[in-house]
């Protein structure tokens, strides 16, 4: 099934103006927060609109139907964290520089964004067609973001195995937070991400020297 084509604004994802833009924003957060707790097959058009205030007519203006509103949360994350990320590896600096700031970024964005984060992980197969194809390569987009930086501290090719794997496993750290970050007892983030960092690179250098 194809992407659908949304009404030309000249603005950003959904066809939204400046005027409607927060609201596309409250009405995503809400239903990542519905489909976290419940699954995407287990929430429905009606559940969104009664957690939101939605009218069912006033959500169609923003998607066509469920798979749409999931595309529209997975689109929406993926392409916020990709810029940030983008941005990260432009600023320049070493390769340890740049890894900080990557997984710095990534805990702060997706700390503050866990329903997101839950529903990405999960349901990455519940879309299909194009709509699986688009984030599919926003994903391939941001490994290959960080796997560019973590070949340069090993010292290979990005597409090498070893790099593959180092690259997931750092990625398994930062996508499994949801999980256990408790806010009392893990904060602050920051700390988190020093903590991380300073494991991959040791984890890196006993490597090598294997």
């Amino acid at each position: 099934m194809p992407v659908p084509q949304r009404r030309d604004t000249g603005n950003s994802v959904g066809g939204t103006t400046s005027r409607t833009a927060p609201k596309l924003e409250q009405l995503l957060a809400s239903a990542a927060g519905l489909m976290a707790r419940r699954s995407f097959s287990q929430t429905s058009i009606r559940d969104v609109a009664n957690e939101t205030g939605f009218s069912l007519g006033g959500l169609y203006y923003y998607f066509e139907n469920k798979e749409d509103l999931l595309f529209l949360i997975q689109e929406t994350t993926f392409g916020k964290l990709l810029e940030i990320q983008d941005a990260a590896v432009a600023e320049g600096g070493t390769a340890q520089e740049r890894l900080h700031r990557l997984v710095q970024n990534h805990l702060a964005y997706f700390t503050s964004h866990f329903n997101e984060l839950k529903v990405c992980t999960f349901e990455l197969e519940s879309l299909q067609g194009d709509r699986y194809g688009v984030i599919a390569d926003l994903r391939r987009r941001y490994y290959h973001c960080l796997a560019g930086v973590i070949g340069e501290l090993t010292g290979e090719a990005p597409d090498t195995g070893h790099v593959r794997r180092q690259t997931l496993y750092v990625f398994g750290m930062l996508n499994w937070v949801f999980m256990w970050f408790d806010a009392d007892r893990d904060k602050p983030v920051a700390k988190l991400g020093d903590e991380m960092v300073d494991l991959v690179l040791r984890g890196l250098a006993a490597g090598e020297e294997a």
